[in-house]
């Protein structure tokens, strides 16, 4: 699994399987981060507990596009 990720509102990340997914926005409960609201490129939306976010494993979309090795490795192959 990867390093976790912060979702951050309004930024795209791509999962494993090279789809493209943009941050909505977070919802906070007590002060901490508690749910995230993603919307994919057809439209779908998905609301995830940020338990479920740390298991997604996606990456920043722009360290994937500009070719970071450490966020891309597991795309490629």
């Amino acid at each position: 699994m990867s390093k976790k990720q912060l979702p951050v509102p309004g930024k795209y990340y791509i999962n494993l399987t090279g789809q493209l997914i943009k941050v909505r926005c977070v919802l906070y409960s007590d002060s901490e981060l508690a749910v995230v609201r993603l919307e994919y490129q057809d439209g779908h939306q998905l609301t995830v507990m940020i338990d479920e976010w740390n298991w997604l494993d996606l990456r920043p979309y722009a360290d994937w596009f500009l070719g970071d090795p450490e966020s891309s490795s597991e795309l490629e192959g």
